[in-house]
């Protein structure tokens, strides 16, 4: 396919081409192996070797925590099971077919989403996984989705959470989150209603309005648009995530290569939107990430355009590429302050991200309560 922002299809790594150092290959060896067979080859050499060192129930534990369990029972039924016993193969295609149960629910749920929300004339995107697949997979159900993710504009946030509550969905914030996002449930359906894509002071100017107005009608529901879609998932996993924890999910890079390798993209008013916010180191973080694990090779000139300076390109590969996140994962502060801010664009916008998180932390029980009592 063609693809305006450059990427080019790189080898997929094998053990006697390209194959990244045993120094770098360490930390990512599974994720690697769960990769190679999606990545338009099905090559399971790496997967081979990880099943000869620690046996198959490794990889399959992996695959589940990762989302890709659907997407290799899919795979492996074009051909390849022969590399793996039956009850590596049953397992995963019980995976597929649970995962495609999920996917009838919720893409029900959508509608009535719609309704509701579209009857109290809310301005309103699904956004993230649900929409993701429905937008860039062939076959939606092969990519699993935990959540709705809804976006609103802030102002239309207890007007959201009332309706969706009169609806039957059931409130449950958490003074933590309550900023920026809360939880509605209803039955097996969890709806997150976010009225700011990240916490408060992330981006330099609320975005949410800004992308709701680029919105586009998908029948079942209201979808960003393309752009404003790969703005998302360049950003959303560094700061919520933490690039490449356990929290951020190999299925997100497979929604990223989807999205890349679309005909018909416009860099241009991508680039827009990462400048608007400030996150253009973020997008270089994400699109970095995507490189090391996958060999797919990203156009110079559009990685320059989001690159930050040198130093932090150097300190922001070290994160990279020795899995630091996952390794301080326990530590969450200390991930925050010495990499998250460092995905900041500017050294005003990490202390705009300081000052507004001390801020919502001070008045954070209070907004909960007021929420809750709205709904009473």
């Amino acid at each position: 396919m063609g693809n305006a922002i450059g990427l080019h299809p790189g080898p997929v790594y094998h053990a006697t081409m390209n194959a990244p150092s045993h120094k770098q290959e360490a930390p990512y060896r599974l994720h690697r192996a769960a990769l190679q067979p999606l990545l338009g080859e099905a090559c399971y050499g790496l997967a081979a070797k990880v099943i000869n060192k620690e046996g198959e129930a490794g990889l399959l534990k992996f695959l589940q925590e990762q989302g890709l369990a659907p997407m290799w029972a899919n795979a492996l039924e074009q051909g390849g099971q022969s590399t793996f016993s039956s009850d590596f193969f049953d397992a995963l295609h019980q995976y597929r077919m649970t995962a495609t149960g999920e996917y009838l629910i919720q893409r029900n749920r959508l509608k009535d989403l719609r309704k509701v929300l579209d009857g109290e004339a809310i301005p309103h995107v699904v956004y993230k996984g649900v929409a993701i697949r429905e937008r860039f997979y062939q076959e939606p159900s092969l990519r699993p989705a935990v959540d709705i993710d809804v976006l609103v504009d802030q102002r239309d946030r207890t007007k959201a959470a009332k309706a969706l509550h009169k609806a039957g969905f059931l409130f449950q914030g958490k003074a933590e989150n309550i900023s920026h996002e809360a939880s509605l449930i209803k039955g097996k359906c969890v709806i997150d209603l976010h009225w700011h894509i990240l916490r408060p002071g992330r981006t330099r100017r609320p975005m949410s309005r800004t992308l709701i107005e680029t919105r586009q009608d998908y029948g079942t529901h209201w979808g960003l648009s393309d752009e404003a879609s790969f703005f998302v998932i360049l950003v959303h996993p560094v700061f919520v995530r933490y690039s490449t924890t356990p929290l951020s999910s190999l299925m997100r890079l497979i929604d990223l290569l989807n999205l890349i390798e679309m005909d018909g993209w416009v860099w241009e008013k991508t680039l827009s939107l990462l400048d608007l916010a400030g996150l253009k180191t973020a997008a270089w973080i994400t699109l970095r990430w995507l490189q090391l694990l996958t060999g797919r090779s990203i156009e110079e000139e559009k990685l320059r355009e989001v690159a930050p300076g040198k130093v932090r390109q150097f300190y922001l590969n070290v994160w990279l590429e020795k899995n630091l996140a996952t390794r301080l994962l326990e530590k969450p502060a200390l991930v925050q302050t010495a990499f998250t801010l460092f995905a900041q664009d500017r050294p005003s916008d990490a202390l705009r991200a300081i000052r507004l998180k001390k801020q919502a932390e001070k008045t954070a029980y209070e907004d909960l309560v007021n929420m809750e009592s709205s709904l009473a």
